[in-house]
Parts: structure tokens; C-alpha cells; sequence
């Protein structure tokens, strides 16, 4: 597992003293990934069922006083990663500065549709919040999140939800548990502007059949009363295109199936693939069925509450 309890707020759990702060920035998978028109942004529309999972990095934020903001991480460090990103927007947006040093423990993978790095920014700034003792208004992080980056606002709240818009629109979900997924990643990483473009290249547009599909899938929430039923709602609109230009990809989203994952699906823009298996044993079982690929066993992050009302 990542480090994260199942019943943990996602990207809140940590520890801190005078000087620092740790907080665990879960992964996400898109159980569902309906791909919509480009928005005037430059943006697509999208609406997505995203889940947080028990995969994790570690954030640990520490006060630097009299030094300049240094990001140390694996994956982008210094001025280009998110998380260095969210530290100039808060201070913009606040118009103070903030002389921290920034350090990514790495667990999710890079480049594989996990958001890792969404994840890492918003968890620098819950560490922000706490180490400077900011009582931000909920609609002021949300902003500050949104400008980083689009996945961002999702990783501030606990639990699956709706994410439209270009992904900052949201809104809760409960949905059945515990959930038993197996991540498992090819040889390939890959580009979120590139699946989008190839996207475009391989489908047409057809506007009213998204909106119907989005429809579709917020009726059959209500209708979820086990793990199972969510077969019914998984799906990835850039997995064929993905697919096509990297067959690994639909390689070991069979391997999952045929370990016994009652559904199976590329998560965002790839290259990971997720799949939902009925017990721990049956995902543990799977992770020896796809060596000697890389994986992982992760379950839910699902609170019992609070519980955030309404959508952003």
C-alpha cells in the first residue's frame, strides 16, 4: 500500500513541528473519463469519476528563513514543478512571501495518468496553510488551486467526485466499498497534451453524445450498491488512441482482466491501467499475474465526514 490508511483524508494526513510539515499526497484513478469539445480556454471539456487511492508521495514543506524557495524532488525539480507553482501563486495571491524549502518523497508513478504532481501541489499548500497558520477561505485555495493546475482543487477535499469543466468543477460521490485495485504500468510514460491531440486526431466531435453520456453516468450513480456495479461506469474515451500508438497499454489492461478484475481501464491520459478486483486476495493474486510489469495493491479513500456538500 502507499502509506495512506483507506479512511484517511486524502493529502491531509501528516505531522509537523515549529519549522516543518509532512503531508501524504494520494494518487488518483479515473474510474470514468468521458473527453468533451475543446473549450475557449484551450482546454477540453471533460467529466470524470476520479477516486483517490492509497498510493501516495510525501510532502514535507520546511521553513527556510532568510533562504530562497528550492524544490527538491525526483520528478521536475526546482521552479517548474507544480509544487514550486503553487508556492508563487499563494504568495501572489497573498502578496507575502514564503521562504520554504520543498521536498517530494516519489511513490506515484511519473507521466502515468496518477496526477501525482497535482497531488503534490495541493498537499504543499495544505502544508503552507498549516505551517503559517493561514485560515484561508475555502473559495480563495480553491482559486489558488485552479490556477496550478487543473486537477489540482480535487486533491483538497476527501473522496471520489465528479470533475467537469476542464476538471475544476466538483462534486462528491459516494461510492461502494472497500474498493480492492491493482495499478500496474507499462514501459512507456506518457504526455497529457499529446493523448489529447491524438484524441482529436482519431475522433470526430459529437457534442450532444457527450452530453448524454455524462447524463448516463450521473443516473447510474445512485444505482451503485456494490463494488461490482461499477463496471457498468468505467470507461476512458483516450484509452483507444492510446491503445493504438502504444499496444502495451491494452496488453496488461488484458493481463488485469485476466487475473480476475471484473473491470479493467487505462486511468487518465495513461499509461497506467487500473483494475477492480472483489477481494484483497484476488488483487494481491494479480499482482504476481502482471510481473514482471510494475505494480501496485491500493484500496479507497473514502471518509465517513464530514463530507463537503455541493459542487465548486
Amino acid at each position: 500500500m502507499g502509506g495512506l490508511r483507506r479512511r484517511d483524508r486524502v493529502a491531509v494526513t501528516g505531522k509537523g513541528d515549529e519549522t516543518s510539515v509532512q503531508v501524504a499526497a494520494a494518487a488518483k484513478v479515473n474510474l470514468a473519463l468521458l473527453v468533451g469539445p475543446v473549450r475557449p480556454d484551450g482546454f477540453h471539456e471533460i467529466f470524470s469519476l476520479m477516486l483517490p487511492v492509497t498510493l501516495a508521495d510525501l510532502v514535507t514543506v520546511r521553513a527556510t528563513p532568510g533562504v530562497a524557495l528550492a524544490v527538491e524532488s525526483p520528478v521536475c525539480p526546482g521552479d517548474d514543478n507544480l509544487a514550486a507553482k503553487m508556492v508563487r501563486a499563494l504568495e501572489e495571491r497573498l502578496e507575502r512571501g514564503f521562504e520554504v524549502a520543498v521536498t517530494i518523497h516519489k511513490r506515484i508513478p511519473a507521466a502515468a495518468g496518477l496526477a501525482g504532481g497535482s497531488s503534490d501541489a495541493a498537499a504543499t499548500l495544505i502544508a503552507l496553510e498549516r505551517l503559517f497558520a493561514l485560515d484561508l477561505p475555502t473559495r480563495l485555495r480553491y482559486e489558488i488551486a485552479a490556477a496550478v493546475g487543473s486537477d489540482v482543487p480535487f486533491f483538497l477535499w476527501p473522496g471520489p467526485q465528479l470533475a467537469m469543466g476542464r476538471g475544476t468543477v466538483l462534486r462528491e460521490v459516494e461510492l461502494p466499498e472497500p474498493l480492492h485495485v491493482v495499478i500496474a504500468l507499462p514501459e512507456v510514460g506518457l504526455s497529457t497534451a499529446a493523448v489529447y491531440r491524438w484524441h482529436d486526431d482519431d475522433e470526430a466531435l459529437d457534442v450532444p453524445a457527450f452530453v448524454d453520456r455524462s447524463q448516463l453516468l450521473v443516473g447510474r450513480l445512485p444505482t451503485l450498491e456494490r463494488p461490482r456495479d461499477l463496471a457498468a461506469l468505467v470507461e476512458n474515451d483516450l484509452e483507444s488512441c492510446v491503445v493504438a500508438r502504444h499496444p502495451e497499454v491494452g496488453v496488461l489492461k488484458q493481463a488485469l482482466l485476466d487475473a480476475g478484475a471484473f473491470v479493467a481501464a487505462m486511468s487518465g491520459s495513461g499509461s497506467s491501467v487500473f483494475g477492480l478486483f472483489g477481494s484483497s486476495a484476488r488483487a494481491q493474486a494479480a499482482l504476481r499475474a502482471v510481473s514482471p510489469a510494475r505494480a501496485f495493491y491500493v484500496t479507497d479513500l473514502q471518509p465517513r465526514s464530514p463530507r463537503r456538500p455541493g459542487a465548486l
